[in-house]
């Protein structure tokens, strides 16, 4: 507590200040320690500002946040069927969660190429998934889902729940979405 006080009398007043009973360091150490702080609060700047570059796919500003357009979720069943979430955003930035039997059991980011983006909005919008049922159950309990929710300004408009029965057009969105997924979650795996 003493130190602390003198340290406070020292910059208060302008000039260092020795006391018979202070064993304080040098006082050109106390000029040091700001520009330390300084030092640092810019690399720890530059380390932020490059993870938010790095889940930024197709977007010049790197400080906006992405917007989700798509969650595609497998869940597990008493087998050894796949579970993961794909959360799509409208830049392409993909964060993967892999859970039990997934290809890969841990969290990736992923980008989507530009071509891809566009083909699955295009695919979004003409699936015209709003006129879809909420669920497609199947009678068998052992039967995974597909949830599919969609996004509209950062808000979900539609979650839907596929286990079999559903339109055609709905599962070959369904087939496609996993494929890019599944593809470039092996693209990830293939260069570590």
């Amino acid at each position: 507590m003493h130190h602390a006080l003198t340290y406070l009398k020292m910059v208060n007043s302008g000039k260092p200040r020795q006391t018979a009973s202070s064993k304080m360091p040098h006082p050109g150490l106390y000029f040091r320690a700001p520009v330390l702080l300084l030092f640092l609060s810019g690399f720890c700047g530059i380390l932020l500002s490059g993870c938010a570059a790095a889940t930024a796919c197709h977007t010049s500003d790197v400080a906006q946040t992405p917007q989700p357009l798509l969650l595609f979720q497998k869940t597990p069943c008493y087998g050894s069927c796949p579970a993961y979430d794909a959360t799509i955003y409208e830049d392409g930035s993909i964060t993967y969660i892999g859970y039990r039997n997934a290809p890969v059991e841990d969290t990736l980011q992923l980008c989507l190429p530009k071509q891809d983006l566009q083909q699955l909005q295009k695919a979004v919008e003409a699936l015209n998934y709003t006129s879809l049922q909420n669920v497609y159950r199947s009678q068998r309990t052992d039967q995974p889902s597909t949830y599919l929710t969609f996004y509209q300004n950062s808000r979900e408009v539609k979650r839907i729940r596929h286990q079999e029965g559903g339109p055609p057009e709905l599962l070959q969105f369904q087939e496609m979405v996993e494929e890019l997924v599944m593809r470039l979650v092996e693209e990830k795996v293939a260069k570590k």
